[in-house]
């Protein structure tokens, strides 16, 4: 599909939207789900919709990819199985890049979607939850490292409300090495409750935590924080960089004067300066809107490095691959009064 093609249908789709919103005196108590990635059943989202960006971009050694896997004995008519999302994340600095960059970070997000009546973006308002098919694969010492990302039409485009996963550790090994893809995996449905997404500045927890924009919720994505990093900047690198150097997914610094940056990219998460003197606040937000988030229940949805290190989550080395395999997204309103789904094939 063309780019303007996409542009006009986009623009046809909101009016449609919005004239369905319009003649519809009562609104559904309990909408369909709305679907945000879709990898396994149709319509397929395409992976020209997706952007990605790792610390390679600003100098680092990580690697990141995205990969449709098709699923085991079938046809080349068949849906895909999943779509993989792969690399090798390092924490390594090379010496020309120490004391300028901060590695250990990888990331895709949906790109944003331009139109007649500017980015469209997902009304959440009617959800509470953000349903994800999932599974993932490669080196234990990462499993614990993901997080999901939502960014709203606000003001400041490095605000991001974030929520880690607990992912199932049913394919993670010992071994840091990297492993081919694969077919036939077993899935596990993850139900993150809007309300514990926590607002991020900066790549640190916002001292003010003010409820989402969920009318407006312009990307979704996904992202791997490796911890562990080195050492933080001086005082004099961080005014540097505030002073309009570009930041990435999860770090800071720029990138090498050859290097072509995507700018669908440059704001997918911001910079993780490391500022000593910022003190980070643990969100007192709602609770867990009938405590859906059955994986990682009594874990809090944002974790600090000292609060890691406090719930005995042990550091990391220096590489390893990583493999987040994701079947769907979708959000959903879960009612307390029934049931949630469980974890199956």
């Amino acid at each position: 599909m063309s780019g303007m093609k996409a542009y006009i249908d986009r623009s046809l789709d909101i009016i449609k939207r919005n004239t369905v919103n319009t003649l519809r005196m009562n609104p559904s108590p309990k909408p369909g789900p709305i679907s945000i990635f879709s990898f396994h059943n149709p319509p397929i989202t395409p992976l020209s919709s997706v952007a990605t960006g790792c610390d390679a971009d600003i100098g680092g050694v990580s690697t990141a990819e995205l990969t449709m896997v098709e699923q085991s004995g079938a046809d080349e008519s068949a849906e895909p199985s999943h779509m993989a999302f792969h690399g090798t994340l390092s924490l390594h600095v090379p010496p020309e890049f120490v004391g300028r960059i901060r590695t250990g970070y990888a990331a895709f997000r949906s790109k944003t979607r331009p139109s007649l009546f500017g980015d469209d973006v997902w009304n959440l308002d009617l959800y509470s939850h953000l349903r994800v098919r999932l599974t993932y694969r490669g080196w234990e010492g990462w499993r614990s490292k993901f997080v999901c990302n939502l960014q709203t039409d606000g003001p400041v485009r490095s605000d991001l409300f974030q929520h880690r996963l607990d992912l199932p550790s049913t394919y993670a090994t010992n071994d840091p090495r990297p492993v081919p893809l694969a077919t036939g995996l077993k899935f596990v449905t993850l139900h993150l409750p809007l309300s514990n997404f926590v607002l991020t500045n900066s790549g640190l927890a916002s001292e003010t935590q003010v409820e989402m924009m969920r009318q407006k919720v312009r990307t979704v994505g996904f992202a791997l924080l490796g911890g562990g990093r080195q050492t933080a900047p001086s005082d004099a690198k961080i005014r540097e960089a505030q002073r309009g150097h570009r930041v990435a997914a999860g770090g800071w610094g720029t990138a090498s004067p050859s290097e072509e940056i995507d700018p669908e990219m440059a704001e997918l998460l911001a910079s993780d300066l490391g500022d000593a003197s910022y003190v980070r606040k643990r969100t007192t937000s709602g609770g867990r809107a009938g405590g859906y988030h059955r994986v990682g229940e009594s874990a809090e949805a944002f974790l600090d490095e000292a609060e890691r290190a406090e719930a005995g989550i042990e550091e990391v080395g220096e590489a390893g691959y990583y493999e987040l395999c994701i079947q769907s997204v979708e959000a959903v309103r879960l009612d307390p009064e029934g049931e949630v789904e469980e974890s199956d094939e």
